[in-house]
């Protein structure tokens, strides 16, 4: 008898720890995108967890921001971001932590970058 109890135990415990973490659907991703410090574009978008998402801006000037987002833990989500302007591009693999700021810069091409968790 003590046998079971004990089984139960550690699979409700597995069950819990393992809803415990649960990603989120979709991303609310802002970016700002700037070249030797001014900015050129703010796109915004929301994004599938783990899928694909590209925003495209035709015309003079124009990009496009193509992005993977996918939540590691709960504190840190990993954005694969590649950019193609009319001034540059770029390639990059970002961790950052949900609804704080993260910069990068390659050359005079610069990269802000926010991800919101959205959970409905």
């Amino acid at each position: 008898m003590r046998f079971r109890v004990k089984i139960f135990s550690v699979l409700l415990a597995i069950t819990v720890s393992g809803s415990c973490f649960a990603s989120a659907s979709t991303y609310d991703v802002s970016a700002t995108l700037s070249h030797a410090g001014k900015a050129f574009a703010s796109p915004s978008t929301t994004v599938p967890a783990d899928s694909p998402a590209i925003i495209g801006v035709t015309g003079k000037g124009g990009l496009k921001l193509e992005l993977l987002v996918t939540q590691l833990t709960p504190d840190t989500i990993q954005v694969l971001a590649n950019i193609e302007s009319s001034l540059g591009p770029m390639d990059l693999i970002l961790i950052v932590n949900p609804g704080q700021s993260a910069n990068v810069s390659e050359g005079d091409l610069g990269l802000e970058l926010v991800v919101r968790l959205n959970d409905g």
